[in-house]
């Protein structure tokens, strides 16, 4: 295609981020950076540009798949250990946590109280799809066709994978070869704190309150925050970097928990019930679980998944399970999702009201177990986080795209364990977890500069009090 073409993986691999001396002096263009940069303006962010992207490909070259049968895998704790030692590098005091979280530290330069400001991403990638031996494809000048990859997969501006395209039109981007998926999900948001953290420690006189960064394991399994009070990371200011493309905000998302109900019957011979006791568990359960699903929304807060759009929120019952060796017992997996945590509260209420009708009618025994998988980042989030987003994002010449999610984050599941929400910050990556995945240079760019802005806006709070 016109304007392709493969970048030489290869000499980027052979770099070796982990010293970044050697880094920068591995070009012409870094050379420049290192020489030049002493505050961040925004001219000395541009200086990081190159970098950035550089570093974005250096990190497609990490194998880091997560898995759903593993606590953690071997490519995971490889890459955590690399980036460890590019931080060390950078003269920052980083811990290595035994789960391998990365957390870094930066003491505040100024002073007077200002709120710690907290960073966190994400290190592994999927495995919903191949993603070792990614071959990333740097597109210059994009043309605005449909790029053409290999495995006969097509990026197409007409569809719906590629209708962010057209913004891109003479920009750069970058894609996998079509053979796996690109890990811009979340290796442009592990670039865009890195690059943050370099630039830091770079410029010591630029003016910053305490600042907190985790980088975190296992998002895309969901267990992001499993370990997390591992590392002291608790600020009160925090930002997600993993989200897509320009200007996007999530500050809200659905509270999720699992209620799991067990209906126990009493074992025997169904046809001598009568005699021996025997207690069917099922049927109850039926009736429960139908009784909590309504069919329709009327007079109902969460209705079926089938009926709920928008800001609504559902209850499902997920399975039901007939554990092994365990006659006449059913367990029944609920799944509630709502923007307003009241509203499974609610639910919860109604379940408790109809248990011992149920057991009354059927002489069953009925107990529940809540499991809170993650929560809506909008309703605990600092009073000040929208007003820091929007200064941010106008310094930055970003126009602020603000989002509410029916899904969670990995601040919605670092909430579970701080208690504190973070908003999920846009950083250009488009499909994620396909092979159809892309980049926007331009926007990962502009996300890099929103994470220094942010820095700034939280310091101006000393000064506005």
């Amino acid at each position: 295609m016109k304007g392709t073409h493969f970048i030489a993986l290869l000499a980027v691999a052979a770099l070796g981020l982990s010293n970044l001396n050697a880094y920068a002096s591995s070009s012409t263009l870094t050379n420049q950076v290192t020489r030049k940069v002493a505050h961040a303006t925004l001219a000395k962010q541009d200086s990081y540009r190159q970098v950035l992207l550089e570093r974005f490909l250096k990190y497609t070259t990490y194998d880091s798949q997560s898995s759903e049968k593993e606590q953690i895998t071997d490519v995971q704790i490889e890459t955590a250990k690399k980036l460890y030692a590019e931080i060390q590098s950078f003269g920052l005091n980083v811990t290595l946590s035994d789960h391998y979280y990365i957390y870094v530290e930066i003491p505040s330069n100024v002073k007077g109280n200002v709120p710690t400001l907290g960073f966190s991403c994400h290190y592994d990638v999927t495995p919903d799809n191949p993603a070792t031996g990614i071959k990333a494809r740097l597109i210059e000048k994009y043309d605005g066709q449909p790029i053409v990859l290999e495995n006969g997969q097509v990026i197409d501006p007409a569809k719906d994978n590629g209708s962010y395209l057209p913004t891109q039109i003479g920009k750069t981007i970058v894609t996998s070869d079509g053979t796996t998926i690109l890990s811009a999900d979340d290796k442009a948001g592990v670039s865009i704190i890195m690059t943050m953290l370099q630039t830091l420690a770079q410029n010591p006189g630029k003016k910053h309150g305490k600042i907190q960064v985790v980088i975190a394991p296992n998002e895309d399994v969901g267990r992001a925050a499993e370990f997390i009070e591992e590392t002291p990371y608790n600020p009160d200011i925090a930002f997600d970097f993993d989200g897509g493309v320009d200007g996007e905000v999530v500050v809200g998302n659905f509270n999720a928990e699992q209620v799991l109900v067990t209906v126990k019957g009493h074992p025997g011979h169904q046809s001598h019930a009568a005699e021996n006791g025997y207690l069917n568990a099922w049927f109850p359960a039926c009736v429960l679980g139908a009784g909590l699903c309504p069919v329709t929304t009327d007079g109902k807060p969460l209705p079926l998944p089938n009926k709920s759009v928008g800001k609504q929120g559902y209850v499902e019952l997920h399975h039901i399970d007939y554990p092994a060796n365990t006659p006449s017992v059913a367990v029944m997996d609920f799944r509630l999702r709502g923007f307003n945590q009241a509203e499974l509260d609610q639910w919860k209420e109604d379940l408790q009201r109809m248990i011992p009708s149920v057991e009354e009618a059927y002489g069953v025994e009925i107990s529940t177990e809540v499991r809170r998988n993650y929560g809506n980042v909008g309703e605990a989030i600092h009073p000040e986080a929208m007003n820091i987003t929007r200064r941010a994002f106008d310094a930055a010449g970003v126009t602020p795209d603000f989002k509410e999610e029916r899904a969670g984050t990995t601040a919605s599941m670092f909430l579970i364990k701080l208690g504190k929400g973070a908003f999920t910050i846009f950083t250009g990556q488009n499909n994620p977890h396909a092979f159809t995945e892309w980049l926007s240079e331009d926007d990962m760019y502009k996300s890099y500069r929103v994470s220094l802005n942010l820095i700034d806006e939280v310091v101006r709070m000393k000064k506005a009090k």
